[in-house]
């Protein structure tokens, strides 16, 4: 239900939904500089979610600087282009989301490829020295690797099929996303 067709209703009768959509009304209608949302998507279901963030895309394509807290990461990392992670109060990483990624050394970037020849492109990955683990998938159409340089193994996989000895039919990071980020920086031990 729009909230249109419930203005004639009490705000105190609302879902929990709308009353977090007339919140967030409230906190731009003014058009501020800044806006500090905690958690402003709970409560919403899954397609105003989504319009949701795309409103906070829009507001800070348009000048507006939103600080967001969340626990929902795959949400965060959809809306931020920057951002900073705690645990237990603490600091542990700040910034570009693939910059904080870039930084993980000891956690080697993980990257999925599909394609048709996956033992032949193997054969390709395994003889760079940033690439440091390569396995087939389970459906032997595809390629698991693990890479420290990204930028490099990107740079080799456009050499393959410019060479035209594999078809690519897709190339997905695996790991480069804000909860995998958070993982490797707290470990195990952090909790959730």
């Amino acid at each position: 239900m729009s909230l249109l067709e419930a203005g004639n209703r009490k705000v105190a009768a609302y879902s929990k939904g709308m009353r977090q959509r007339i919140r967030l009304a409230q906190a731009i209608a003014h058009q501020p500089d800044i806006l500090i949302l905690d958690e402003p998507l709970n409560g919403l279901d899954p397609m105003v979610r989504a319009e949701t963030i795309a409103l906070f895309r829009k507001l800070a394509s348009d000048g507006l600087h939103l600080i967001i807290s969340s626990h929902i990461l795959h949400e965060v990392d959809m809306m931020s282009d920057r951002v900073v992670l705690l645990n237990n109060g603490y600091i542990v990483a700040e910034g570009n989301i693939h910059g904080v990624r870039d930084e993980m050394q000891e956690h080697p970037m993980q990257i999925l490829i599909r394609c048709d020849e996956p033992s032949k492109l193997a054969a390709y990955v395994f003889a760079q020295d940033h690439v440091v683990e390569a396995r087939l998938h389970d459906d032997k159409r595809g390629l698991f690797v693990k890479t420290r340089d990204a930028d490099r193994f990107y740079l080799l996989l456009n050499q393959v099929v410019a060479e035209g000895e594999v078809n690519i039919e897709s190339v997905a990071p695996v790991d480069d996303d804000l909860s995998a980020v958070y993982q490797y920086l707290i470990g195990s031990e952090g909790g959730g």
